[in-house]
């Protein structure tokens, strides 16, 4: 439903559920079914292992994110889990997303409206690799003072795509549990963000660092417009959220009719 109604991503979440890899496989094949890829947060503590993350990249995750990323050792764990050599160690074999190993694709230029018909270029494992390490992206968490302290080393890890940061958790760092606009947590968002935008035009010509996006936690249109304004480029909702917002709307609605 989520990709009908036309969001970017999914955010599939291993850390604040108890989904399993293969409940988060179910998960990728239906938002890949309508064209969303999916990232997967993984679970806290999994920055040493790499069998864990290849579990989700395996099923057709095009991205991990590790939370309460606390140094750049941590990005670089990440690296080594999500990219193939030479930027990585993600293990190579015929897995479903290189289509087990018959290397296929859609073909995106494919303007046939025939749903039953997909056009697919082939392609070699060795372009796959190329292709997947090009496009998959890495992400953390910075959640807590340690990792906005280790901020600023954590972005020269040069396969960093994203950095979010992490109103909730960071509110219960700094003893305001909960309080997400709070403005010392505002502040702390803001600042960080700043680092990461000044950071980017820093290296702006540096082929071998990218533009590192920015992101955080959005629950209202209001929030999105604030952190718009700040230049934050990605803005995750929380599926539990909707519900209960829509689940509420409706109910005052039918009360409303009763009045």
């Amino acid at each position: 439903m989520l990709g009908l109604l036309g969001y970017d991503f999914l955010w599939a979440d291993a850390e604040h559920s108890s989904a399993t890899p293969d409940d988060i496989t179910n998960m990728i094949l239906a938002a890949e079914r309508r064209g969303l890829p999916t990232l997967v947060r993984i679970g806290c503590g999994y920055q040493n292992i790499v069998g864990h993350i290849q579990k989700y990249l395996v099923s057709g995750a095009q991205g991990v994110l590790l939370p309460q990323c606390e140094s750049r050792a941590d990005v670089e764990k990440l690296v080594r889990a999500v990219k193939f050599p030479p930027l990585g160690q993600r293990g190579l074999a015929g897995e479903r997303w290189n289509a087990w190993g018959m290397a296929t694709h859609i073909n995106n230029n494919n303007t046939n409206t025939n749903t039953n018909t997909i056009n697919t270029k082939s392609l070699s494992l060795a372009e796959c690799v190329q292709e997947s390490n090009r496009n998959s992206v890495v992400g953390v968490l910075i959640e807590n003072q340690k990792g906005l302290d280790a901020l600023e080393e954590i972005l020269t890890v040069p396969e960093l795509d994203l950095v979010f940061l992490a109103p909730t958790d960071l509110s219960a760092d700094m003893g305001l549990h909960g309080q997400i606009r709070h403005p010392e947590v505002l502040q702390a968002i803001e600042d960080a963000g700043i680092t990461i935008q000044r950071f980017n035009e820093e290296h702006r010509d540096d082929e071998t660092t990218g533009i590192i996006a920015v992101g955080t936690l959005v629950l209202t249109g209001e929030d999105c417009k604030y952190w718009k304004e700040r230049n934050f480029s990605v803005m995750c909702g929380v599926a539990q959220c909707m519900f209960v917002d829509g689940a509420k709307g409706l109910l005052e609605k039918i009360r409303e009719c009763d009045e």
